[in-house]
């Protein structure tokens, strides 16, 4: 008798029990699939891709549209692939001691960050996550070392995975289901770590079984300390279990690791203490079902308007040409009953036009399109004083769900892209002031994150209006009083007022640099003080002596005095 890998039970065991925690979802799901995005909508019920039937029962797009409307809101505002959305920038405690040239570095390796991920297929993958976290509430990202490219990222389907919590509420635990064929799981695994089904299907030519599917699960979790061993730095002992299962053969294929979590699962918002999200297509979904009704009602009434009813008369039956120009000959003297005729054909069709524009507008609302067409509409008809006012107005509602990207992505995946490339030797050689010493060695001190979206400085630009209102309405009292801005640091005001604007740190000064100019213009100043005093009193020393002699003395020592000071 075969004996049986523990580490795969473990797996199998604890995926059976994640799905199905995750079932009730999987119905659910499904109903939002089959409005909002059909071609994702394989999640219980199969479909076969590229056959018709996926939108037989759709009879309105809105709430497509407006997905597709705030995930392109997200990538073109949260992460553009055109323009600066975030930054490396140096800790402040190495800016407290004066890292200047470290910080220089994490600004140089932002550079080549930004560089890296538009060569990889990141903008691509993020759009699709951006669909599933408004379409369904969760939506998952992986991101791994690629084969072209150091960077390479993927988007899960929803439904193939299963995700857990730890204590805080953080996601640190994904189950992902998917199928090889024998041919393709060789390739990836090598025929020496496949079971021995997969191997008997490679092997047997004369059966060609080598297309043969089979299920696998990548468990991807925190590894126990108890099951590392120390100073062991390879796959089977970092810090994230990477474990691959094979569950025909119930046998693993690969158990490795990695150095931070690689898959960033993502809540729209999170929907009580269950580990999945909500989002604005569950919130919309019964005013989705009654448009969709209305809608179907309403083709239904204007076939009817375009082809309508007509009663005839039994003595008329099959006499009747309903065809265009079409003659039916009927008798005059006939009561007017005998007479073919329309029925049934008076439904109110504006009525149901104007339900149907207040829900539209309702399932719109509900996935922010007017905040991204407000973005789109900003430079062109609109003042920036304008544009922050309204944008302002609609930014409250989104911010929740920002915040909870920047949490939940943006923090670790940036934090893992960073490592990735320093790991892959992408940076150049970073500054001493940029290492941590520790009794586990030597490592580079993580970056802080900045983010310089149109949303991010949107939000900050709050802080920023805030500040330009105070300033215009203390203007008045500061010209009675100018002292009255020393209870302010203005020095610490305007560096963020142009770091809320995303200004190029190039072109911002050192502090330390800045104070040395200061200091050197307060020296020079003082120089020509003493400079402008001793011309004067040596012209009143020669228009003293010309005109009293005796009191030559007196003004000499005076000079000599303020040559002194």
């Amino acid at each position: 008798m075969a004996t049986k890998d523990p580490i795969a039970e473990d797996i199998i065991s604890r995926n059976d029990s994640l799905k199905s925690k995750r079932a009730a979802w999987d119905t659910l799901w499904q109903s939002l699939a089959d409005y909002v995005m059909p071609r994702k909508s394989q999640i219980t019920t199969k479909k076969t891709e590229a056959v018709e039937g996926y939108t037989d029962e759709l009879y309105d797009t809105t709430v497509g549209r407006a997905n597709m409307t705030l995930a392109a809101g997200q990538l073109n505002y949260l992460t553009p692939s055109n323009d600066n959305w975030f930054s490396f920038d140096a800790p402040e405690a190495i800016k407290a001691r004066g890292g200047d040239i470290a910080e220089k570095w994490y600004g140089e390796c932002t550079e080549i960050a930004r560089r890296e991920l538009a060569k990889s297929n990141f903008y691509l993958e993020i759009h699709e996550m951006y669909l599933d976290r408004g379409g369904f509430g969760t939506a998952h990202l992986h991101c791994e070392e690629g084969k072209r490219n150091v960077l390479n990222f993927s988007n899960a389907e929803l439904g193939t995975y299963c995700i857990d919590e730890n204590d805080e509420g953080v996601v640190d635990t994904v189950f992902r289901e998917f199928t090889l064929t024998a041919r393709q799981a060789v390739q990836k695994f090598g025929l020496e770590n496949v079971g021995k089904k997969i191997r008997k299907c490679y092997e047997d030519e004369q059966s060609k079984k080598m297309d043969q599917e089979f299920t696998f699960i990548h468990a991807i979790y925190p590894r126990e300390e108890d099951k590392r061993i120390p100073g062991r730095k390879d796959g089977a002992n970092k810090p994230v279990a990477s474990i691959y299962v094979c569950v025909e053969d119930r046998y693993v294929v690969r158990n490795s690791g990695y150095d931070e979590m690689p898959s960033q699962v993502s809540r729209y918002l999170k929907w009580g203490r269950t580990c999945y999200g909500y989002c604005p297509a569950i919130d919309a979904l019964p005013t989705v079902k009654q448009v969709n009704f209305i809608e179907k009602m309403m083709d239904a009434l204007a076939e009817i308007a375009a082809f309508p009813r007509v009663l005839i008369p039994e003595n008329l039956e099959g006499e009747v040409n309903l065809a265009s120009a079409g003659i039916t000959v009927f008798d005059p003297n006939a009561p007017q009953s005998a007479m073919p005729k329309e029925w049934g054909t008076q439904g109110r069709y504006d009525i149901g036009k104007e339900r149907v524009e207040v829900k539209q507008k309702a399932i719109e609302e509900a996935f922010h399109v007017d905040l991204f067409k407000m973005f789109a509409m900003q430079d062109k008809q609109m003042t920036a004083y304008e544009a922050m006012q309204r944008v302002a107005e609609k930014l409250v509602q989104f911010s929740p769900t920002f915040a909870r990207m920047q949490t939940e992505v943006f923090n670790g995946l940036l934090q893992r892209i960073f490592n990735m490339l320093f790991r892959a030797g992408k940076f150049p050689e970073p500054p001493p002031e940029a290492y941590l010493v520790t009794m586990q060695g030597v490592s580079v001190i993580p970056p802080e994150v900045v983010y310089t979206s149109r949303v991010a400085l949107a939000i900050k630009a709050l802080e920023n209006r805030s500040f330009i209102e105070f300033m215009q309405i203390i203007g008045p009292v500061v010209q009675l009083r100018p002292d009255v801005l020393d209870n302010f640091d203005l020095d610490v005001a305007a560096r963020l007022l142009a770091k809320n604007l995303s200004l190029p740190v190039k072109i911002m000064r050192d502090e330390q640099d800045r104070d040395a100019d200061r200091q050197a213009r307060a020296e020079q100043a003082q120089a020509q003080t003493a400079i402008a005093s001793a011309q004067g009193a040596a012209k009143a020393a020669k228009d003293a002596s010309a005109a009293d002699p005796a009191k030559l003395g007196d003004l000499v020592a005076g000079i000599s005095n303020q040559m002194g000071r």
